[in-house]
């Protein structure tokens, strides 16, 4: 069972109740199962969590002390056996760089054009994505501590055992950090990787790989409608980043802008957001948007703004640190977005270890 934290707003019911001592024990068990790393495999677990232990008389329940000694016993239990088992391997999460691009096969690349000339004069190859921590105010998170929205370090989509930044530093990543910065405003904390990939996924011929840089900026949950903002802001007008590479301050354009977190487009906020008059002319660029159902709230706009959107979700969905991975991964190699969609299911599929058939009904096709 694929795991939506998305799955509704505090306090809304969905679906039969169950009782309230088995909605607590499942509830508790999930949430310790998923910190811990290991996949919500009960219905009951995921209905529990959706209903944000709200009780029928609309009181927050409190699990008896038995109940969470239990499911701690249940989840060190679950732990080890997950650890014996291990963790998908690479091949199948996260396909390492592909063979040379056949010829007509122009990937992603072909929606942006001038990305080729960027990376032909040596420059980078840059994606930007926001990230909006995780709120217990908007949604359920799993736990307390995983919906505190100004604490990146222990929050759902960021530090968690599954956040974006965690997974893209984890033993065995293909990422290595450049810079990592912090703030109490809005931008909490902004990451910045590399990774080389050959320049023959490109239809270059040379020996020198090309650079990608992904950067990865957290942003308060309480701001989240200020990171939609960003998001829209970069996807249709265009934008660079700047940042200390050893040292030494870079600016680079962005090619590719992303969004990563809550879908706060299904709680009713105006969309596309009002922008102040640009300046300059606008350079939209390719985009992707992973939250719950976001091919039904983000497409047809960022289409008309002149935004190609790459990878979208047409159902409830976590959107985790491996999906970020393979999908910033896919764009370093020039994917196309039927391939780019492939990388996503293959990634979701082995991380929350369920049938590729059913991690494919969470990504739109393109």
């Amino acid at each position: 069972m694929h795991t939506p934290y998305c799955s509704g707003t505090r306090g809304k019911v969905a679906g039969a109740r169950k009782p309230d001592q088995i909605a607590q024990t499942a509830s508790h068990s999930a949430v310790l199962r998923r910190l811990m790393g290991m996949p919500i495999r009960s219905k009951l677990a995921q209905q529990a969590r959706a209903r944000s232990l709200v009780g029928s008389a609309g009181r927050t329940l409190q699990p008896p002390g038995w109940v969470v000694l239990l499911s701690l016993w249940a989840a060190a239990w679950l732990a080890l056996a997950t650890r014996a088992a291990g963790e998908p391997s690479p091949s199948s999460a996260n396909p390492g760089p592909g063979q040379p691009l056949a010829a007509g096969h122009d990937g992603w690349v072909k929606w942006a054009p001038s990305v080729v000339a960027d990376l032909r004069s040596g420059r980078p190859l840059v994606v930007r994505v926001v990230v909006p921590l995780c709120s217990n105010d908007q949604i359920w998170c799993g736990a307390g501590f995983a919906g505190q929205p100004g604490r990146p370090a222990t929050n759902l989509y960021w530090g968690a055992v599954f956040g974006a930044r965690r997974f893209l530093e984890r033993k065995r990543s293909v990422w290595s950090r450049v810079e990592l910065s912090s703030g109490d405003g809005t931008v909490l904390e902004r990451a910045i990787y590399r990774r080389k990939v050959p320049a023959s996924r490109w239809g270059l011929s040379r020996p020198e790989p090309i650079e990608q840089i992904a950067v990865l900026e957290a942003i308060h949950g309480a701001s989240i409608d200020d990171a939609v903002r960003r998001f829209w802001q970069t996807a249709t007008r265009g934008g660079e980043v700047s940042f200390l590479d050893a040292g030494q301050q870079r600016t680079a354009r962005v090619h590719v802008m992303g969004y990563v977190g809550h879908n706060r487009l299904m709680d009713g906020i105006a969309f596309p957001p009002r922008l102040a008059a640009a300046s300059t002319p606008a350079k939209p660029m390719p985009s992707f948007v992973l939250a719950c159902n976001s091919e039904g709230y983000f497409t047809r706009p960022l289409t008309a703004a002149g935004s190609t959107p790459l990878v979208m979700t047409r159902t409830l969905m976590a959107p985790e640190g491996y999906v970020v991975d393979a999908v910033l991964r896919g764009l370093g190699e020039n994917d196309s977005p039927t391939e780019l969609r492939r990388r996503a299911i293959r990634a979701y599929a082995a991380w929350q270890r369920i049938p590729e058939r059913q991690a494919g009904a969470v990504f739109a096709r393109r």
